[in-house]
C-alpha cells in the first residue's frame, strides 16, 4: 500500500506531539522523573535485578547517558546497587521499594490519563486503535531483530 508523503509526514507529527505530551505528564505536579529514566525504573522492575548494559539495550539510551541517569536514581533512592556474591567485579541493578512507589504512581497518572481521554472511543474504535498499536509495535519489534 502506498502513502502519501502528507500523510506519513502527519503521522510523524502527530507522533511527536503525543510524545512531547507524554514526556511533560511526567514533569508537572512535582515530579522530577523524565521519560527515560521512568523507562529505565520500568526496566529494572520488569527484570527484577538487571546489569547497567541490560538497562541502557532495554531504553535505547547511550551507556554515559544510561549510567548517569542511573547512578541519579541510585542517588534519589529510587535503584540500587547490588554486589553479586560469586564474582564482585558483577553489581546488579534493582529497583528499590521507593523506587516501586514512584513507577507506580507514574503508571496510575498514565493510566488515567488515558482513561480521561479514551472514555468517549466507541468499543469499535478502541478495538481500531489497539489493533493499530499493537501492528506499529510489532513492526518495530521486527527492526530490533535486524
Amino acid at each position: 500500500m502506498e502513502h502519501s508523503n502528507e500523510v506519513i509526514r502527519n503521522i510523524c507529527e502527530t507522533t511527536l506531539d503525543i510524545a512531547h505530551n507524554m514526556g511533560r505528564l511526567f514533569c508537572n505536579d512535582g515530579d522530577n522523573i523524565i521519560p527515560s529514566k521512568f523507562f529505565i525504573l520500568l526496566a529494572v522492575y520488569r527484570s527484577g535485578k538487571c546489569m547497567i548494559t541490560q538497562i541502557a539495550e532495554a531504553v535505547g539510551l547511550s551507556s554515559s547517558a544510561n549510567t548517569i541517569a542511573v547512578n541519579k536514581l541510585v542517588q534519589d533512592g529510587l535503584l540500587e546497587r547490588i554486589k553479586d556474591e560469586e564474582d564482585k567485579r558483577i553489581c546488579w541493578i534493582q529497583i528499590t521499594q521507593a523506587g516501586k512507589s514512584a513507577l507506580d504512581e507514574m503508571v496510575n497518572k498514565r493510566n488515567v490519563m488515558f482513561e480521561t481521554m479514551l472514555h468517549d472511543f466507541s468499543q469499535e474504535e478502541l478495538s481500531l486503535f489497539i489493533s493499530s498499536l499493537e501492528l506499529i509495535r510489532n513492526k518495530f519489534s521486527k527492526i530490533d531483530q535486524i
